[in-house]
């Protein structure tokens, strides 16, 4: 049971991080206004804790990366049929699912 729930926690936190950095992102070039570099920070934030919660309910489970190779993908996708700064924030997604697998190795360890 705690791994689905970890799992779900960490669904949200690959939510959150991708949002963020579309946020981030999207304000640096100018497709968002200025204002959204306030929610980029709440929503790192939410992505930081949800994503620690998640390692520490199941830390050595593999599976966690999951979420956040999804939303790498939706976000390659985003990138190739709409603003292409989504692809930057694929393969940010990309290295953050290496860092969780890593993270999960290392507690298998």
């Amino acid at each position: 049971m705690k791994n689905v729930i970890a799992f779900i926690i960490a669904g949200g936190s690959a939510y959150s991080f991708s949002f963020a950095l579309d946020l981030l992102l999207g304000g640096l070039i100018g497709v968002y206004p200025s204002t959204a570099f306030l929610p980029a920070v709440t929503w790192s934030v939410l992505a930081v804790i949800t994503g620690f919660v998640a390692l520490r309910l199941a830390p050595a489970s593999r599976f966690l990366v999951i979420p956040f190779g999804v939303m790498a993908m939706f976000a390659f996708l985003g990138g190739i049929v709409g603003q292409r700064y989504s692809l930057i924030v694929g393969v940010v997604m990309l290295a953050q699912a290496l860092g969780v697998l890593l993270a999960s190795k290392a507690e298998n360890a």
